[in-house]
């Protein structure tokens, strides 16, 4: 606890004490005694002689926590923390009060209001600070390596990126071969370069650093612990092919009897049991698809002149350990034969767009030669039908980003192959953002036919042709189309995982398009936090979370690996603001952990809830949860929360009502700090608060205020779906409402509580509720405890 307080009032240079009588606030001050060491106004306390002003006091005085009422957090942070640095006062012991946007900007009319309001707001931080300590550095052990799951070009680009930092990176890839979706398509766009060009450099640069350990054909079947101490089980399916002895003679193939589906190609053409996996590495070592052999055939393993293939081998499990993890799972098609109407799996010239990408492949089933499937013959009348699930309720909600290029690239291949192919794209919309525009501009040169439609069927005439019937939208009129091959643009399925999905959380309540129930991940917050998971160390790279093209593919990679090379290390520093249980006062009910919207709470062998410190991401909605107020974290708690709404707050005039609003940092706050940056006033009765989130704020500070005569509260956090930890704002709202019912068996009118959600920019909004809320107030008439406790 502070022992000794400077408080240090700014006139920053007119804008304050313009506004602010400072020879009646010095007055005021001077009844402020209890802890005080000092009290000093100064014009400009950022200018030189205002910071030397602070340096001397703290030192000369012996300050141990120093109040600056002024300008707002945010604003010349940095300048203050160095001075503490200077001075050797730990950070946290300087506190900012906002007299300036919260008080002098939108409070110029009422100068008599702002002034109260300044003396109430000095006063109650100086309350505050009485109770505020410094901060406990908390360390825990760590671990430096990195994992990476998934081996498409996310993954790739992400263990390259931190192993060139100099961390050890183990890569697991559950297909045998690395690249994803990206190694089997024929170019990409828009400069129309070989797909493997760019996977094999990096592939190339991951083997020269030396520090990456790939491990395909392996799946993870378990995760346990947290960030910093990540431990994952890997099964490791055999290739019953010795890495090492086998020397790509491909022998093991030419004698193999059994033919299967080829999965790698899209199922177009067959493969053996025995083959290549279609690495990057051109050494890489053949594998046994044992599932498929015939019962005691040994053909491989005696034609095989290394004597590498050994089917004595048996799945592998491995645990691993690591501090911090890249989740690219990448994606999958969606499955074309759930789209009934348009006959995939019925009619073999219906085919999907990753089947047509193979098919024009030099190195594909047909060496590159676009045919109908079922005949074998030429295609020459291509169709291909746009959204085929996506956007629509019955499969996908959700545009898959690059369909669109993605045809649009196909039926230039086509049209560049042979240019009297007719070539038609039935769409519901072209989305070709930026770059990709000329794609499509280029096609429509080729005479590529673009038909704004929603295809109703595609069936088979008696002559094997095909037949789609559509509306074509804009010129409304039914029409048909022959065709000898279709292609179904099916979208992207985010590729999710089980595993990983059950130790975070899978947040379907938030799925709004199915993106999450269809696979995909969750990432934190879509806009402020987009690339992390609800625990702390795993990232998201490219579109295990939604689907993208692929510069942006490389973008999040890049990104999430710039997130582990940040947060990775052998010793991992806790927030300050974690979670802390006071077991004295702790009766086990179990309200923290079924709040918390990121499941950091345990239940240790006595059954007291622990906070997992290293997923704990500070929101404190425990704390608003906690009807024992035994969450305790350091530095801001609901013990100096307490001690603010008790520092003798006096009217700002006579007769009206006196205001706390807790209003979230995020952003309730900074429409606030806007309001007064505009010069948009709002009532003066009204004492900010800023907290963490407004599913901080406990109920009891609004029951113990109303008691000591507090006339109303203003609680204000984010929109429903924006909040940055996920579900503090409806939990707020959901708190005020029982504290309502609380006030009405207190014989109180209801309405001096208001809830208010807030987003960025809604400055009038604000504005208008406060003063509605103020004037209700007035209507309402005083807190009758108020004349017994506040004076």
């Amino acid at each position: 606890m502070a022992k000794k307080i400077g408080i240090f009032i700014c006139g920053c240079q007119g804008l304050v004490s313009d506004v602010i009588n400072f020879t009646r606030l010095e007055e005021e001050l001077a009844k402020l005694k209890k802890s005080v060491g000092a009290r000093q106004l100064h014009p400009w306390l950022c200018g030189d002689d205002g910071r030397d002003l602070i340096r001397n006091d703290i030192l000369l005085k012996g300050l141990d926590c120093v109040i600056l009422a002024g300008c707002p957090y945010g604003v010349n942070d940095g300048l203050f923390s160095s001075l503490a640095a200077e001075t050797g006062l730990p950070e946290e012991m300087v506190l900012r009060v906002d007299i300036r946007e919260g008080c002098a900007f939108p409070h110029r009319g009422n100068l008599d209001g702002a002034l109260r309001k300044a003396v109430n707001l000095i006063r109650m931080w100086t309350a505050r600070a009485r109770l505020t300590d410094p901060h406990i550095p908390v360390t825990l052990p760590g671990n430096r390596e990195v994992a990476v799951v998934g081996g498409g070009l996310a993954g790739l680009t992400a263990a390259l990126d931190i192993a060139e930092a100099g961390i050890n990176v183990t890569l697991i890839e559950r297909e045998a071969y690395l690249g994803g979706n990206v190694v089997r398509l024929n170019k990409i766009f828009p400069r129309m370069c070989d797909a493997r060009c760019g996977l094999t450099y990096l592939y190339q640069k991951i083997r020269e650093t030396g520090k990456v350990r790939l491990m395909t054909l392996s799946e993870v079947t378990r995760l346990e612990g947290s960030a910093g101490r990540y431990e994952v089980t890997v099964v490791t399916t055999p290739r019953y092919v010795r890495e090492g002895l086998c020397n790509g003679c491909g022998k093991c193939v030419d004698v193999c009897p059994v033919e299967t589906a080829d999965s790698y190609n899209f199922n177009i053409g067959r493969n053996k049991a025995a083959r290549s996996p279609y690495p990057l590495d051109p050494e890489g070592t053949y594998l046994i698809e044992r599932k498929h052999c015939p019962d005691g055939c040994d053909a491989c393993k005696r034609a095989c002149p290394a004597g590498a293939i050994d089917f004595s081998r048996q799945p592998e499990e491995k645990r691993i350990k690591f501090g911090s993890a890249v989740v690219a799972t990448g994606w999958s098609s969606y499955p074309a034969e759930r789209i009934e109407r348009f006959g995939y799996g019925v009619l073999p010239g219906v085919i999907t767009n990753m089947q047509m990408e193979r098919m024009t492949a030099e190195d594909g089933p047909t060496g590159g030669e676009i045919i109908c499937p079922g005949s074998g013959s030429e295609a020459r009348s291509i169709v291909f039908i746009q959204c085929a699930g996506s956007r629509d309720v019955w499969h996908q909600g959700w545009c898959s980003s690059v369909c669109c290029t993605a045809s649009i690239k196909q039926a230039l291949y086509i049209k560049e192959k042979n240019h009297k192919n007719r070539v038609y794209i039935l769409y519901n919309d072209i989305r070709t953002p930026g770059e990709y525009e000329d794609l499509y501009v280029r096609a429509q040169r080729a005479g590529v036919v673009f038909i704004r439609t929603n295809p109703s069927e595609v069936r088979a005439e008696s002559s094997g042709v095909l037949k789609i019937t559509a509306e074509d939208t804009l010129a409304a009129r039914i029409f048909q189309i022959d065709a000898d091959l279709v292609v179904l643009a099916v979208g992207i399925t985010p590729n999710g995982s089980g595993i990983i999905r059950q130790h975070g959380r899978s947040l379907e309540y938030l799925d709004r398009y199915g993106l999450i129930s269809a696979g995909g991940f969750y990432a934190g917050h879509k806009q402020c936090f987009p690339l992390e998971s609800v625990d702390q160390g795993i990232y998201f790279a490219g579109c295990c979370t939604e689907p993208m093209d692929m510069g942006n593919t490389v973008k999040s990679s890049l990104a999430a690996a710039g997130r582990v090379l940040k947060t990775g290390g052998n010793t991992v520093y806790v927030s300050p603001l974690v979670a802390a249980v006071d077991r004295s006062e702790c009766d086990k009910c179990k309200r923290c952990v079924e709040e918390c919207p990121y499941g950091v709470f345990y239940l240790d062998n006595q059954g007291f809830p622990v906070p997992n410190e290293l997923y704990c991401r500070g929101c404190h909605i425990c704390m608003g949860s906690c009807p024992r107020q035994c969450i305790v974290p350091q530095g801001f708690g609901i013990k100096q929360q307490v001690a603010m709404i008790g520092g003798k707050i006096k009217e700002t005039a006579p007769g009206e009502p006196v205001v706390i609003a807790f209003m979230c940092e995020n952003d309730a706050y900074p429409v606030v700090q806007e309001a007064g940056r505009r010069g948009i006033d709002f009532p003066a009765n009204i004492h900010i608060i800023s907290v963490r989130c407004a599913g901080s704020v406990n109920m009891v500070l609004i029951k113990d205020g109303i008691s000591i005569g507090v006339d109303g509260f203003i609680l204000a956090g984010c929109r429903s779906d924006e909040c940055h930890y996920i579900t503090g704002s409806d939990r707020a709202e959901e708190r005020l409402g029982n504290i309502r019912e609380t006030l009405r068996d207190m014989r109180m009118d209801q309405e001096r509580v208001k809830f208010l959600r807030i987003r960025l920019g809604e400055v009038d909004y604000f504005a208008r509720e406060a003063k509605s809320f103020v004037d209700r107030l007035r209507l309402i008439g005083p807190n009758p405890f108020k004349s017994a406790v506040i004076v």
